[in-house]
């Protein structure tokens, strides 16, 4: 009997919300956009930003770590760095750096009592912004989101309802919207985006794609 002929699958990145099929909506009136992030590379970095000749070799490799708590360094190439405890950092970057990323920062740190894991594929990322997007958070958020405790370019963890989240306040949009980057474990994903698209009904929800 003939062998079947071997086949070779490519592998197929999805999103942690590909699943919803979402398409964009806009109904009039509607304050709050939700919006499902595509996937980026997240490296969580663990240094004491004390040791001098590491946080020179992560510059020469043009990354500068925030020092202030909450704080958020940008970088070349729409990367940026956010500050997640004293010695603990979320780097972020376009997907297709990933490979380049973990090298560069691998050789950068070689020598120096460090932590560099990709958490590329444990995280998901919701965009949900409006004049209303800081009353949906509080919701089920604690922090307190008044512009004076917590304005664009502020990043603190916390947590959604019941699910552990990153909260980032990006740079405000059009006309000064609010927008607020909201990142979960990926299995939290489904339930970030329904509870963030229940909180924002009262106040009309739309979705960008």
């Amino acid at each position: 009997m003939a062998e079947p002929a071997a086949t070779t699958q490519t592998p197929v990145r999805r999103a942690a919300l590909d699943a919803l099929g979402l398409t964009a909506a806009a109904p009039a009136g509607a304050q709050v956009t939700l919006r499902a992030l595509a996937d980026v590379c997240r490296l969580n970095l663990r240094l004491d930003a004390g040791i001098g000749a590491a946080v020179a070799a992560l510059a020469a490799a043009g990354w500068t770590l925030p020092t202030t708590a909450g704080g958020v360094a940008k970088a070349a190439d729409g990367r940026r760095a956010l500050w997640l405890g004293p010695d603990e950092w979320l780097l972020l970057a376009p997907l297709d750096a990933r490979e380049a990323m973990l090298s560069a920062l691998g050789s950068a740190l070689a020598g120096h009592h460090h932590a560099l894991v990709d958490l590329t594929d444990n995280y998901a990322g919701i965009e949900i912004a409006g004049r209303p997007a800081a009353d949906v958070l509080a919701k089920g958020c604690p922090l307190d989101l008044d512009e004076r405790a917590f304005p664009s370019g502020r990043v603190a963890q916390s947590l959604l309802g019941k699910a552990d989240m990153i909260l980032e306040r990006r740079p405000d949009g059009a006309d000064g919207v609010p927008v607020y980057q909201v990142t979960v474990r990926r299995s939290f994903a489904r339930y970030a985006w329904d509870w963030l698209a229940d909180g924002a009904l009262e106040f009309g929800l739309a979705v960008a794609v």
